[in-house]
């Protein structure tokens, strides 16, 4: 009772006494490894994890009895990813025809907002040269699921160019993982040489605040960080 009863002094003061000074960014501490580490106290600290102000103030002195004082605190939080691919290129050597299957790359997403996933190129592997070929393309899918058992495909032709949104979950924020697979055909009209094809895969972050560089993911600092509502 006795800390919460210094703290409301404290606060007291600052909004009667000492309010007077201008809007100012505040020196900012985080938690690390059990102590306050100070992380950011300037605009030049852009790659800092948080940044505060204070801003507003009030005074007064007369012998009013009661004094009514607004006071607040505003948080906003941007949007952030934390995402992996164990491998982003699968290489084949195929001796004989046949279908075959592979995993071994694994994907990990954590965002604490929506994220646009959009696909673009990823064909099915076209022949290389420089020789002739019967057929001029390797038949393909990519599929994803936890084992060869419960794997879901798609051609790569119908994911050459396509999006979908990952939807903001529980899940989502401390991490959705799964393993991708890669099924070829090679047939035996495929002639004896290298087929390839690559592509992109974009991650569209939904929810990026205007303080934010959206370039770098740092603070923007031409931002006015202080404007009040």
């Amino acid at each position: 009772m006795r800390k919460l009863t210094l703290i409301l002094v404290a606060m007291f003061l600052t909004f009667t006494v000492f309010a007077v000074a201008a809007s100012q960014q505040l020196e900012v501490w985080k938690w690390i490894d059990g102590e306050w580490v100070s992380i950011s106290d300037g605009p030049e600290d852009v790659e800092a994890d948080a940044w505060a102000f204070s801003v507003g103030g009030a005074e007064g002195a007369c012998n009013k009895r009661q004094w009514t004082i607004e006071v607040g605190v505003d948080v906003s939080v941007a949007q952030w990813i934390n995402f992996s691919l164990t491998g982003t290129k699968w290489l084949w050597y195929v001796r004989k025809p046949g279908m075959y299957l592979t995993d071994c790359i694994t994907a990990t997403i954590a965002s604490n907002g929506e994220v646009l996933v959009s696909f673009t190129g990823l064909a099915s592997p076209t022949y290389q040269g420089p020789y002739t070929t019967v057929k001029n393309y390797i038949d393909m899918w990519y599929g994803f699921g936890s084992s060869n058992s419960n794997i879901q495909f798609a051609a790569a032709s119908e994911i050459a160019n396509v999006s979908f949104t990952i939807p903001d979950s529980n899940q989502l924020h401390y991490g959705l993982q799964t393993k991708l697979w890669n099924k070829i055909h090679v047939a035996e009209c495929n002639s004896a040489s290298n087929y390839s094809t690559s592509g992109t895969i974009v991650l569209t972050l939904q929810r990026i605040k205007p303080w934010i560089d959206p370039g770098t993911g740092f603070f923007n600092p031409d931002y006015n960080y202080t404007q009040l509502p």
